[in-house]
């Protein structure tokens, strides 16, 4: 089992979209569960779309938990690194 670093960065994110309104308790669910399945180790169900990010962002991989809601993470063993979470425009910016 992996150990979880929570980045600044995500902590702020996670505030953030709970105080927005936009995301349910039920997407907060799904989100503590898809990073127990990362931490455990386990296959991520493909609906979630996980995959590797390229060019500066290489090393990184993201998870779809909506269509415009993604996880930004990174394993480094025995760590399981969680960087940010947002829309597209909000992940993407910070990347570059």
């Amino acid at each position: 089992m992996l150990k979880i670093k929570v980045e600044k960065r995500f902590k702020k994110d996670v505030e953030r979209d709970r105080r927005s309104g936009k995301y349910s308790q039920l997407d907060f669910e799904i989100l503590k569960h898809i990073i127990t399945t990362l931490q455990e180790e386990k296959p991520v169900d493909p609906i979630y779309k996980k995959h590797p990010l390229l060019g500066t962002s290489k090393g990184y991989e993201a998870i779809h938990i909506k269509s415009d809601w993604i996880l930004i993470f990174k394993v480094e063993k025995p760590l399981l690194i969680l960087a940010m979470i947002g829309s597209h425009p909000q992940v993407y910016k910070k990347l570059k």
